[in-house]
């Protein structure tokens, strides 16, 4: 491992001494009366190698500017500001060199400057333009190519960019949103000679009018089209085979015109593959706005069936069937649909083995060991019509469908002692969900702008279980009668959902500095709630638990009501917005058709948000929040359930909605001309009351019942990150830690714990152009959970390397990662590596490419983890698939 690293070190130093004979180019640039000029682009071009990439700087807010240059080399130096007239110079430099220039006023038009000057970057106020002529050097082959040479932008292997250290949350092509807005897509598919500009636009909104208005904080990527490419056919087609019978077919088809926008994408495969993740996911339902408008709906989402699946990543085979389309059609008289869909079927099996070391019982180590199959089936499709005439009218409707169904089997052994269990599940999960969603946005006058939703949503969820034991299960709780042979056990659980809300905003301009914003909510929600627990007895008959306290009928009926505004002031650069919400809650809870609770109670929600602006591209934000919510409505049936052999769950139809505090403090600075970005982020969060689980443990079984308890919970984090771009190099190191304090009540004792977490990512990016280029870093991260009967402190080690190297007609990539995880406690370690090539061969002027690739070089059969929570700590061997050797050929269109 050590030798492994070393000689990667090696090789940077390597590199970075073969490419230090430059000499730097510095000093000012300033207007006729020596005012500094930022934002001027400042352009290097070699006039010996035509091919060579562009060297380019942009001036600070001082006027201050650099550039590093070949030595001995002449370059052509031209020096462009908008409303300038334009500096031409030629250099050859063998020492370092100051030298200022000052810039003449134009006469010219703004639009005859911008195409005269032809300016590579044009910052003005949120928006950075990239004319990406002006960094392509012949060898891009896609979108990624290019945003990997633009100043202030990076994109990691997947294809997730960031502006200024900012994440990308939506592309846009010409203005139109390029696949539910999924920038990895477009960046890795987007041929490169079709790019004329890259857009970078800040604090995003979609609709123009709310712009100012609403505070968005999101970045989008709006990629504009050389006018020869407006309307063109793009995409690839990749078929590949492998060793043990593996196969791949991944078709890519985009057509894009001024008014309509079709996307096709397939991908078919059993080698793991999956085309849609859970990122793709969640940014499908809504992504981070989603969160940080509607916290239970994105929890909900982030565990829901679909996205448990999606996270599941590692595995011993999985079958893949994906296929996705979308299309954007501009209909005439301001109005345009958007329409999208989405198949998934996948054939899943997985194994693992776990042991358990108890904590906080006497009970021995477990030895738990389990192989499933999931055959899975997922779709999801949106229609989406909208009316937009630029000015004053925004009107949107909004359809959404999802449905997904499963039948999973799973033989899973538990060894306690010298005792064996063997238990059989076969699970049959069914969900089916309609939201319809409208949305008017109106600008009555500069004064007056309205901003309504309204949602109606049904979801219908149903799993099906059987289960087989070959020993009794909660001898004290579950009436079973033993007959001799295996215990059959039948468990149905449904939830439909029904909810209709209404939210709306008044956006009300007092003064120009001076904004005041009502807000009114009402939401009906219903969730019906059932369980089923059975014995199947041999002769046909059944033994039902109800009588023991098993088996639900609930019925949750809740109203909220919301009023309240915020006040939003600008003050020199600082922008303050409090506000307040009154939020009441009525709701009623019956069991069996009997009304056990109706309640009622009035919540006071303050939040404060406060920005500042410094000259100097840095901002500080601070924003406070009181939430309230009800959490998962399960947790309020009363009875008995099942969750697995050695779990029983209860809810409790007392629960009251939870009440938190959250704080935030975040600082971001960036400088283009210094090609630094770096970030400060500080959270603290505090439950007033909350629900959580009181937990009872004999042996390995454990009943939670769910509670609302005021014990004490306090947790801090902290976050920070710089990242420096040099020449041919970007250095990032980021931190974080966090710490929480919380109680939790076991066996009707209160513990007390303390959870502690830190880390760093350390990492060096090259970005040669002849060179092989690398990523390499190292990942480290402490964690430590105590209580006053418990001590644990793990620590994971996980260095990494990327290579890519890009020579003649080939591109050879490499990449690998080491994992090395000690219990600081135990003194137990282990570790795995897993590493993964490919070589690819494609002429430029051809269509046709091939591709041999392997994964799992080392082939590995196992991946190997740790975990730790207040009742247990766990060893566990993922499996997975054995090493993967592919050839593919690919066709470009």
């Amino acid at each position: 491992m050590t030798k492994k690293l070393t000689s990667l070190l090696i090789f940077i130093f390597t590199i970075t001494a073969v490419s230090a004979q430059t000499v730097q180019l510095k000093g000012f640039i300033t207007d006729s009366v020596q005012n500094p000029l930022p934002n001027t682009n400042v352009i290097a071009t070699s006039l010996q190698d035509a091919n060579a990439q562009i060297k380019f700087s942009i001036s600070s807010s001082k006027g201050e500017y650099k550039l590093q240059l070949s030595e001995n080399q002449p370059y052509l130096i031209e020096i462009t500001h908008l409303g300038f007239k334009k500096i031409e110079d030629t250099i050859d430099l063998s020492e370092d060199v100051s030298r200022n220039f000052i810039m003449q006023e134009s006469t010219e038009s703004l639009e005859e400057i911008i195409i005269q000057q032809e300016m590579a970057v044009i910052v003005k106020e949120d928006t950075i333009t990239y004319k990406t002529d002006r960094f392509k050097t012949g060898e891009e082959r896609k979108l990624r190519d290019i945003i990997k040479k633009l100043p202030g932008m990076e994109v990691d292997r997947e294809g997730n960019v960031t502006v200024n250290g900012k994440p990308v949350t939506k592309l846009m092509v010409d203005g139109k949103v390029f696949f539910t807005g999924d920038e990895k897509l477009g960046v890795n598919n987007i041929p490169a000679d079709a790019v004329d500009e890259i857009e970078a636009l800040d604090n995003y909104s979609e609709v123009a009018f709310l712009k100012g208005l609403e505070d968005s904080d999101k970045m989008a990527l709006n990629i504009k089209l050389k006018d020869g490419k407006r309307k063109f056919v793009f995409g690839d087609v990749e078929v590949g085979g492998g060793i043990e019978d593996r196969f791949l077919f991944y078709p890519k088809l985009f057509y894009y015109s001024p008014k309509t926008a079709v996307n096709v994408i397939g991908d078919f495969n059993n080698t793991g593959k999956k085309s849609f993740t859970l990122k793709d996911y969640l940014d499908f339902e809504g992504g981070m706005a989603l969160a940080l408008e509607d916290r239970e709906a994105y929890s909900k989402l982030y565990s829901d069936d679909f996205a448990q699946f999606l996270r599941q990543e590692d595995f011993v085979s999985n079958k893949n069937d994906f296929g996705a389309a979308s299309l954007s059609q501009e209909l005439g008289g301001n109005f345009s649909l958007d329409a999208y869909s989405i198949f998934n079927k996948s054939k899943l099996r997985t194994q693992s083995r776990e042991n358990f070391a108890y904590q906080t019982t006497e009970a021995p180590d477990e030895l738990r060991t389990q192989e499933s199959q999931n055959d899975f089936l997922f779709s999801i499709s949106k229609i989406k019509l909208r009316y937009d005439n630029s000015d004053d009218t925004d009107l949107r409707a909004n359809t959404n469908f999802k449905y997904n169904t499963a039948e999973a089997e799973s033989l899973l052994n538990s060894e306690v002692g010298n005792e064996n269990r063997f238990v059989n599940t076969n699970a049959q999960p069914e969900n089916f969900e309609f939201l319809q969603t409208f949305n008017l946005n109106k600008q009555f006058s500069f004064k007056h702008t309205l901003k309504v939703e309204a949602k109606i949503k049904s979801a219908d969820q149903t799993t099906s279980r059987l289960w087989s034991f070959n020993q009794p299960l909660f001898t004290d709780i579950i009436p079973l009668i033993d007959e001799g042979d295996d215990f059959n056990l039948n468990q149905l659980n449904k939830k439909q959902v029904t909810n209709v809300s209404l939210n709306a905003k008044h956006y009300w301009v007092l003064a120009d500095f001076h904004h005041i914003y009502p807000i009114v909510n009402l939401d009906y929600f219903n969730f019906d709630f059932s369980t089923l627990d059975e014995q199947l007895l041999n002769d046909g008959s059944i033994n039902s638990f109800e009588s023991a306290g098993f088996n639900n009928q609930m019925d949750f009926e809740l109203f909220k009501a919301g009023l309240g505004f915020q006040y939003k002031t600008q003050i020199g650069n600082l922008v303050l917005r409090p506000g307040l919400v009154v939020q009441n809650y009525n709701w009623n809870i019956s069991q069996f058709d009997e009304e056990l609770i109706n309640s009622q109670t009035a919540v006071l929600l303050p939040e404060f948000f406060a920005e500042y602006k410094f000259k100097n591209s840095a901002k500080l934000k601070l924003k406070y929040n009181r939430h309230t919510g009800f959490g998962n409505h399960a947790n309020y049936a009363n009875r008995l359930s099942l969750q697995s052999f050695n779990q029983i769950s209860r809810g409790n139809e007392n629960l009251e909605n939870q009440i938190f505090h959250q704080a935030s403090l975040f600082y971001s600075h960036f400088s283009m001309f210094k090609g630094m970005f770096y970030n400060l982020g500080l959270t603290y969060l505090r439950k007033e009351n909350s629900i959580t689980r009181q937990t009872e443990i004999e042996g390995i079984d454990q009943i939670s019942t769910s509670i609302l308890t005021d014990l004490p919970e306090d947790r801090y984090s902290f976050n920070a990150g710089v990242s420096k771009r040099i020449p041919n190099f970007t250095i990032s190191l980021n931190g974080n830690a966090s710490l929480s304090e919380y109680s939790r009540i076991i066996n009707d004792e209160v513990f007390d714990y303390e959870n502690i977490s830190f880390g760093y990512r350390a990492s060096v990016r090259t970005r040669f152009k002849d060179l092989p280029n690398i990523d390499v870093g190292v990942n480290q991260n402490f964690s430590q959970l105590h209580s006053n009967t418990i001590e644990n402190d793990f620590s994971i080690l996980s260095p990494y390397a990327n290579l890519e190297y890009d020579f003649g007609n080939f591109i050879f990539d490499f990449n690998y990662d080491y994992n090395y995880f000690k219990n600081q406690t135990t003194g137990d370690a282990n570790r795995f590596e897993m590493a993964d090539a490919s070589l690819f061969y494609g002429k430029e002027s051809s269509a046709w490419g091939f591709e041999l690739s392997a994964t799992n070089l080392f082939n590995i059969d196992f991946k190997r983890q740790n975990s730790v929570n207040e009742f247990i700590v766990t060893d566990r061997k993922t499996f997975i698939q054995p090493r993967i050797v592919m050839f593919k050929v690919i066709y470009k269109l």
